[in-house]
């Protein structure tokens, strides 16, 4: 905990730049927030807020938390993240075709692949849904440490002040006031990180002072390629792919392709972004090896490596400024948490619900169930937080174990032309299968993680051989693509997809 005499200078400017998001959410997002235009922005988004909405949810709890956390436990292992991020994103290129069939949700966009067949968008809808409240809880909870680290508050009550502090200006503005803010707390997320790094090193005694430091420590592999001599080559491949099947399975980043105003728009910010975040996974690594140092240095203790930033923030840049420049990490974790929280009620709303029950919420009606809708996501995902404390641990587990099945169904139905529908499913439910046996069997968790350094390699190679086997032994599914295109359209309406195939 910080000196008491600092918190109402920080309180005091989370206050106000809460406020500005809320002004600037609100402003910029007159004329959109009516019918579905409150979940897709107008779905004809230019390049700087694309670019900038990816930038600002994936500058987010991962890195500000995770990422230099690593960096402090294991020096350029601390980079790890960055690149499992950045080559997800990359990897999104691959599917910004999306853009040119019409689609709203992830879920829609599986039921395209597996012909139509309204029993993936069902699966796939509720397993959407149930991720973006598992990453939701990863934002609350990488926030709240912030408030933690200078307010000494407890943990339920900095995760209350979290949820409802980018809860209220999403609640207001919708999906555009989201990409609003989020350009906005990019550029400052960009600022206030690069001011730490630029002197971070130097106030640690130079780079051979921060080798010394985990040398002394008994870490020399830390400051070797990418750390893997401190964090381990297996980890540090499993967090890569967990991070990576997390973009590709998560449908935050699917939803930039589909609002954005062409699928051009859409190839440019992945691709600046991908590079971007490359080059980002080293400032995260500094930021946490430095910290390191300097907390030896100091002769400090820090209670978490969570708080590493925190601690960088308010020893580097001073306290005063350095409270200021640490409303720069609780942009990081907000700008993730609002863009999956929007995508939450999305599925909930274009999914789950009409194809469940047959019936399409009015146009009229979207904005008042979408709110609806938002309250209970952002609830759910504050109920999971109290269960939830490592953000680094937290991805590598709970990200690793349930969404390899789901990203590799996608991959499967995109590139792999014998998949079916029963492939499609035997691929997501083998995946979260083992998944759930990982989360709620310790012995089974602790012996996957010694021998593959955690679930996310053999969740996805498990998800992959199941879709391909059962693709294999079921009837091939020829089903043409106007009339797959016809059925998602069709269960989007809330109808039953009658369509007789033109192949039987």
């Amino acid at each position: 905990m910080l000196d008491a005499k600092y918190i109402p200078v920080f309180i005091g400017g989370f206050i106000a730049w809460i406020c500005i998001m809320i002004a600037v959410g609100y402003f910029t997002s007159r004329g959109k927030t009516h019918g579905s235009s409150f979940l897709t922005g107008g779905g004809n988004l230019g390049f700087f807020l694309i670019f900038c909405t990816v930038g600002a949810t994936m500058i987010g709890t991962g890195s500000s938390m995770g990422a230099i956390s690593n960096g402090f436990n294991h020096g350029w292992g601390g980079a790890i993240y960055g690149l499992g991020a950045s080559t997800g994103i990359l990897l999104m290129l691959l599917f910004t075709s999306a853009k040119n069939k019409g689609f709203l949700t992830m879920s829609e966009e599986a039921q395209y692949y597996y012909g139509g067949k309204r029993i993936i968008r069902q699966v796939m809808g509720f397993m959407m849904f149930v991720i973006e409240i598992i990453w939701l809880g990863n934002h609350l909870n990488g926030g709240s440490k912030y408030l933690q680290y200078v307010t000494g508050m407890g943990s339920t009550t900095c995760k209350l002040i979290t949820v409802l502090g980018f809860g209220i200006y999403v609640f207001l503005g919708g999906y555009f006031a989201v990409v609003t803010t989020d350009a906005v707390q990019f550029i400052v997320i960009l600022i206030g990180f690069l001011a730490i790094a630029f002197r971070a090193i130097p106030m640690a005694g130079g780079y051979d002072a921060v080798k010394e430091a985990f040398n002394a420590a008994g870490k020399p592999g830390a400051m070797g390629f990418y750390g893997l001599g401190s964090y381990g080559i297996l980890p540090a491949i499993a967090l890569i792919i967990s991070t990576n099947l997390g973009v590709v399975g998560t449908p935050t980043h699917r939803t930039r392709i589909y609002t954005s105003k062409d699928e051009a728009t859409a190839k440019k910010a992945f691709l600046g972004q991908g590079i971007l975040l490359f080059l980002w996974s080293f400032v995260t690594a500094i930021i946490g090896m430095s910290c390191y140092a300097i907390m030896i240095k100091n002769g400090d203790v820090l209670e978490s490596a969570d708080y590493a930033f925190s601690y960088m923030a308010t020893n580097v840049l001073g306290p005063v400024v350095g409270l200021m420049f640490m409303i720069a990490g609780l942009s990081a974790t907000m700008s993730s948490g609002d863009s999956d929280a929007i995508s939450g009620v999305t599925i909930l709303l274009t999914d789950v619900y009409p194809s469940i029950t047959g019936k399409k919420i009015e146009e009229k009606d979207y904005a008042k169930y979408s709110r609806i809708a938002l309250v209970c996501t952002l609830a759910a995902a504050f109920f999971i937080t109290l269960f939830v404390n490592d953000v680094i641990g937290y991805i590598q587990t709970v990200v690793g174990a349930l969404l390899p099945g789901v990203a590799m169904a996608m991959i499967l139905g995109k590139f792999y032309k014998r998949a079916n529908w029963q492939g499609g499913l035997a691929c997501i439910l083998s995946g979260t299968v083992f998944g759930c046996l990982i989360l709620f069997i310790p012995s089974f968790k602790n012996a996957v993680n010694a021998i593959c350094g955690g679930p996310a390699i053999p969740a996805a190679l498990i998800s992959l051989i199941f879709g391909i086997v059962v693709s294999m032994i079921t009837p091939e599914d020829n089903t043409p693509e106007e009339e797959r295109l016809a059925r998602v359209f069709a269960d989007r309406e809330g109808k039953v997809a009658e369509i007789a195939n033109k192949n039987k």
